[in-house]
């Protein structure tokens, strides 16, 4: 199926402001799981446009021993619903939803935790977006309520925020984008959805969950898994704290719904279940699974 509209195209990206580094192959997921100690040992950086080419610089260089990445985003709420009950929706349905959202709001914040062989990279990075403005653009009251309780400044935002556009330009050349990476989520339908648009210059989102799907292999590669989706095969349910909890696993740091945090515990909480309950089991078999979009 066609992924973009013939009579749109993205513009050429900007140029690379550093020197990319070469992209490694992960011929597995991380099935190693770091002692409890290790895990409580981290920090999360935030990356503002000041600092931006320096942490991208220096997520690169780890991510030949750190090759499986856990992304997680921060937006404003959701301004569309549906008449269906969540557990009435099948992918189609479901894929509107998030399309309909992605296409009408914006990209906060961009949380990636690394892991690898050795465990979990001590260091989270929170990328900081510039963009959004509550007076002027759409989003959900009570979501912008609860992020500001959660420290997010929105006018440090838009004033020392990175640009959507050097953001994607840098994502390309840091070897984020090479495809050959392990990329895991929490219900990833819309992390990896504002990703794609970031990635692709703000344009809409495909019209079908075929198309975007196809896009996120494109873009992320195959090795692409949904933790929320390893999890009820474990039998667990609910959102990443009830998981998280269900596990044993604290917050190594931060605070709940901020994306660096957010990707330190999705991280943690892999790698736990890989340890207790895949490691006689392919997880490779779960790869390109979204839940709710698959």
């Amino acid at each position: 199926m066609t992924m973009y509209s013939q009579s749109v195209r993205a513009p050429p990206p900007p140029p690379c402001r550093f020197v990319p580094r070469p992209c490694y192959v992960m011929a597995r997921p991380l099935l190693v799981f770091t002692p409890s100690g290790a895990l409580l040992k981290a920090a999360v950086r935030d990356v503002w446009a000041s600092n931006f080419d320096e942490e991208l610089s220096n997520l690169s260089a780890v991510l030949p021993r750190y090759p499986c990445v856990c992304v997680d985003t921060e937006f404003p709420g959701a301004v569309h619903d549906s008449d269906l009950p969540r557990y009435m929706r099948g992918p189609r349905e479901s894929y509107e939803l998030v399309k309909r959202n992605v296409d009408d709001l914006k990209l906060l914040q961009v949380g990636i935790a690394l892991s690898g062989p050795a465990g979990r990279f001590p260091i989270a990075w929170q990328f900081n977006i510039r963009g959004f403005d509550p007076a002027l653009h759409p989003h959900a009251p009570a979501s912008i309520a609860m992020l500001r309780e959660q420290g997010m400044d929105f006018a440090m935002l838009n004033e020392f925020g990175i640009d959507p556009e050097d953001f994607a330009a840098g994502f390309r050349c840091s070897g984020l984008a090479c495809g050959r990476l392990t990329w895991t989520a929490f219900s990833g339908s819309y992390d990896f959805g504002y990703l794609a648009k970031a990635l692709t210059g703000g344009q809409p989102l495909p019209d079908t969950v075929d198309g975007f799907l196809a896009l996120v292999r494109r873009l992320f590669g195959h090795s692409v898994f949904d933790v929320k989706h390893l999890a009820r095969c474990c039998a667990m349910r609910g959102g990443l704290e009830q998981v998280a909890t269900a596990l044993g696993v604290k917050r190594a740091a931060g605070r709940a719904h901020c994306a660096g945090s957010d990707s330190l515990l999705t991280t943690d909480v892999l790698l736990l279940m890989l340890h207790r309950f895949f490691r006689n089991v392919d997880v490779l078999a779960h790869a390109g699974t979204i839940v709710d979009l698959t």
